[in-house]
This record gives structure tokens, C-alpha cells and sequence, in this order.
């Protein structure tokens, strides 16, 4: 008999993304493992969940409450999500929950608008108002259910947003702050007081208000700078012309100021992070078997130059990259 649900290897591979549980403090979340028409019963009267085969539903979803908000992750199997006029009148519910996709695809109306996330991006659904999302994969999510009420005046007093925020640097960096935060609590364990969850509030009332501040917002948020600096470290490394002038550029301040927001003497400057990821992308491609050339590895890591990268991969590991290869791959190589 075929078995429903969850595929188990999914379910160990999700398990090592988000981490062990309790590996940053004593704090437990809840756990809830839900399967079949049972499971889709589960949330009534808040949702109504539609899987088109009802006993192949499951979700493996761990929620934590903290002060004020809520923190949440889950992942689950294709299903539709409604949530109705009737259902707002027998369970009325007053928050803003921000979700972040990480696989998957989901389709629908929320908030009176449109509504399409795709994996890596961030959506907003007020639980105020009706919604129909579908998620057409198995999803995996994780995120914050704030009080409107801690939202800004508008919010508290009726207005809503769009479910899917402008592309920006500032929602981007947003993003990930609101994901680390909720995998670092509701997984992590992490203690959470009264100031990380104005804090991570704070992150949330920025994004909402970005049409009006969003360079502003960068310049005097060092946390979001930060969270901003780190994506576009990550998705653009592997080009040889990105350097820090390039991340000023992009974040529309001056090459001083984000000098002057990022000063610490325990932390790498922007050059060496940013060669450092080179350096971890070039790494894992000397223990793949194959014969990829170190000229060709250089320049897919975004190095000027394939003695630029010898250079730097000595420094930081003590050999050099055929040495390196040698001991961490058993097939031939070319000789570079």
C-alpha cells in the first residue's frame, strides 16, 4: 500500500534545514503532527483546509507563543486554505502574519488583493479579512503572527496591505530577518524578551511603511543594513566586479556612511566577507569529483584573477587549492 502524507525523506531533509530543536536555548515550542480529514478538521472553525485527496493531507507545523506574537513554522502537503466572512464572525482574529516560503508555490486572494509567493519571497495575510490561498507543492514556512494593534494607528484602526510586498532591498532584508527570528524561536529555543520582539515589531512597521522611508529606514537600522548587506553578499559574490561600492550603490548611501554603520573591530570588513563567500563557494567545488580547473572554479567564484584565489584559499585554510583537493576529493583531477 502506498503510503500518504508526508514523504519521510522531505520531512529529514526540512529537519536539517531548520536545525535541531532546542539548539540555541531551553525555550519548547508545540509541536502538532496532523494527517488526514482528522488533521484538516484540526483547525476548524479558524480555516477551512481542502486537500483534494483528504486522507493524503499532513502537516508537521511547530508554533511558539512569545509576549506578544507568535512564532511558527511548518511544512505541509498540497492543500487549500479559506478562511470566510462566517469564519471572521464565530472566530474573529486581529493579526498580521508575515510568512516566508522557502519551497513551494501558493496562488489565491488575501486582503483584498492578488496573492502569489514564491519560494524566498515573503507575503502578508491579514487574518482580519476573508483569504483563499491554494499551495500547489509541498510547502515549507516559517514566520510571525503580530497584533495589528502593535502595527502603526492605520493598521490598528482597519486599514491593511498588499500580500506581497514591493521587490525591494529593504523587504529582502526583512525577509530574512523575520525568518531567522522565527526558526531561532520556535526551533532554536532562543529566550526572546520584551525588546528582541519590539525589535523584530519594529523590522515589520518599517516594511510597511517603505514607500515613504525605505533608504531612511536602511541608514538608521543597523540590523536591517546588515540583514540587506548579507543577501546581496549572497546572491551576487560570484561576480568579479562586486565589491562594497557596488553595495553602496545599490543601497543608495555613501561608501563612508555604510563604513561608518558597520564599524566593529570584531567583525570582517566587507571585502573579506564578501571573499569569504568566494572562498565557501570555491571550497565546496574542490570536494565535488570531476575535473573542473582551478582557472575555471576562480572565475565562477567571482576571483579576478586564479592567483588572487590561490592566495586568499592559502591564507585562510593553510593549503593550497590542489593541496586542499587532493586530501577532500578521490577522483582525478587535471592538473592546474
Amino acid at each position: 500500500m502506498l503510503r500518504s502524507g508526508l514523504d519521510p525523506e522531505l520531512v529529514n531533509q526540512w529537519r536539517k534545514r531548520i536545525g535541531p530543536v532546542g539548539a540555541l536555548g531551553p525555550h519548547r515550542s508545540i509541536q502538532v503532527r496532523s494527517r488526514g480529514r482528522q488533521g484538516i478538521d484540526l483547525y476548524l472553525p479558524i480555516v477551512e483546509f481542502d486537500a483534494e485527496v483528504p486522507e493524503d493531507f499532513e502537516q508537521l507545523a511547530y508554533w511558539r507563543p512569545l509576549g506578544s506574537i507568535f512564532t511558527f513554522c511548518y511544512l505541509q502537503t498540497p492543500v487549500r486554505t479559506l478562511r470566510t466572512a462566517a469564519h471572521i464572525r464565530e472566530c474573529p482574529s486581529n493579526f498580521l502574519i508575515l510568512a516566508s516560503i522557502s519551497t513551494g508555490l501558493t496562488t489565491g486572494s488575501a486582503n483584498g488583493h492578488e496573492f502569489l509567493a514564491r519560494a524566498g519571497e515573503l507575503s502578508i495575510t491579514d487574518s482580519r479579512l476573508p483569504y483563499d490561498l491554494t499551495t500547489h507543492s509541498t510547502s515549507e514556512v516559517a514566520g510571525i503572527w503580530i497584533p495589528t494593534d502593535m502595527l502603526g494607528d492605520d493598521i490598528a484602526a482597519g486599514a491593511t496591505v498588499a500580500p506581497n510586498p514591493a521587490d525591494t532591498v529593504l523587504t529582502r532584508a526583512c525577509t530574512g530577518l523575520v525568518t531567522r527570528f522565527a526558526l531561532d524561536a520556535v526551533i532554536g529555543g532562543i529566550d526572546v524578551d520584551a525588546d528582541a520582539e519590539q525589535n523584530i515589531i519594529d523590522v515589520v512597521r518599517m516594511l510597511l511603511n517603505q514607500h515613504t522611508s525605505r533608504y531612511q529606514t536602511l541608514r538608521e537600522q543597523p540590523v536591517v543594513l546588515r540583514e540587506a548587506i548579507d543577501g546581496m553578499i549572497d546572491r551576487n559574490f560570484r561576480n568579479p566586479a562586486f565589491t562594497a561600492d557596488t553595495i553602496a550603490t545599490n543601497l543608495h548611501i555613501s561608501k563612508r556612511h555604510l563604513y561608518r554603520q558597520l564599524a566593529d573591530p570584531d567583525q570582517p570588513s566587507l571585502a573579506s566577507r564578501i571573499a569569504a563567500r568566494r572562498l565557501d563557494w570555491a571550497r565546496t567545488k574542490l570536494e565535488q569529483p570531476g575535473h573542473a580547473r582551478l582557472d575555471d572554479i576562480a572565475h565562477a567564484a567571482g576571483f579576478s584573477s586564479t592567483a588572487a584565489f590561490r592566495n586568499r584559499f592559502r591564507a585562510k585554510y593553510g593549503l593550497t587549492p590542489d593541496e586542499y583537493r587532493r586530501h577532500h576529493c578521490a577522483q582525478p583531477v587535471h592538473p592546474s
